[in-house]
């Protein structure tokens, strides 16, 4: 690797691309050096505007030496083919969640990287919030004592206009490409920000509906996960839903946690002043609000700590474990509900 990290674009399909772009070419040690994506005239166009070169064969770009890393933002069911071809080739990877839409296509991505011995790591917004920081040491403190019960709402609601449902999922909505629906998408989000929190849960049980006519995917779940220690998770996601209060709620013997402002249903009816985080415990006997900053442009954050750990040859931030173990959670909770039963994690192989 030279003095900068060079960087290889693979693929727009997924609209966060050009906000890791954006957050690429503003450091000085990296830069965008290409863009592939199997449609031409978009990768085309996206590399015009970056003003980089389109190359449109992924061998020739996974081939030159001036591509230290991609990203990748492709369709979910392209997402391991990609990712492979990448660790093959000595490349460093961040992956648009979730990782992949198979249990056996997240290992043949973590065997890769494992051979490569190149860095992987999973975008993951929540994970550089300054609010779920503060949510991880809060309850790594131990300052709500032991945690029996924990729910998690991740949603939004651009299925429910038809017009806003192309403009924004469009692909998503085809279970052919995307792998399932607001539980494989917005569900992501959840599902890592639990492996984050608490680490891998030890069995899942599932609800998941399509309230949208004629929609081919769910467009609402709910699960209910357990831990190897007796806690409970509610993980709620939804592409229906037009407003929220509360995104975090955790509860311990010692203590309880509100949070909000984290996903798009509470943040677009958030009233001005309202606090985002809420802690109470035995010791203070009433609600405080510490003093945090809602990050607004949460895909913003993702690309500067993947260019910092290949510069700095530190660990991912969120490695290519979590990445399946998440999809398993989800994956788990589709045949959940599909069995009508409670589901064992990890999946057998």
């Amino acid at each position: 690797m030279g003095s900068r990290v060079g960087v290889a674009l693979l693929s727009f399909a997924h609209g966060h691309q050009g906000a890791w772009a954006r957050t690429i070419q503003q450091r000085p040690d990296a830069g965008v050096v290409a863009v592939w994506d199997d449609d031409a005239q978009r990768g085309s166009a996206a590399a015009a505007r970056l003003g980089v070169e389109f190359v449109p064969r992924l061998d020739a770009v996974l081939a030159r030496s001036d591509v230290d890393a991609v990203t990748i933002c492709a369709e979910n069911a392209k997402h391991a083919d990609l990712a492979v071809a990448a660790a093959r080739a000595g490349k460093h990877i961040m992956m648009q969640k979730p990782m992949a839409t198979t249990a056996a296509d997240c290992d043949a991505i973590v065997a890769a990287v494992a051979a490569a011995k190149v860095k992987y790591m999973q975008s993951f917004n929540l994970r550089f919030d300054p609010l779920h920081e503060a949510i991880k040491e809060i309850v790594d403190s131990g300052r709500l004592g032991r945690i029996s019960i924990v729910r998690r709402r991740h949603s939004h609601h651009f299925a429910i206009d038809p017009a806003e449902r192309q403009r924004v999922l469009w692909w998503m909505a085809d279970p052919e490409r995307s792998g399932g629906g607001a539980l494989m998408d917005e569900g992501a989000h959840a599902a890592l920000w639990f492996v984050w929190m608490f680490g891998a849960p030890v069995s899942v049980s599932a609800e998941v509906i399509t309230r949208i006519p004629d929609l081919p995917v769910e467009d609402n779940a709910v699960l209910l996960y357990r831990w190897a220690e007796g806690q409970l998770g509610v993980h709620q996601t939804s592409w229906t839903e037009v407003a929220a209060l509360s995104t975090v709620e955790i509860y311990g013997d010692r203590g309880s946690l509100v949070a909000t402002g984290t996903d798009i249903a509470s943040t677009r009816v958030m009233p001005a002043g309202t606090p985002p985080l809420q802690v109470w415990t035995v010791e203070q006997g009433a609600w405080t609000q510490p003093a945090i900053e809602l990050v607004r442009a949460r895909s913003d954050v993702v690309a500067g700590p993947f260019i910092d750990c290949i510069v700095h040859d530190t660990p991912s931030p969120v490695p290519a474990e979590w990445g399946r173990a998440a999809v398993e959670m989800v994956l788990g909770g589709y045949q959940s509900a599909r069995d009508g039963r409670r589901v064992t994690l990890p999946l057998p192989r």
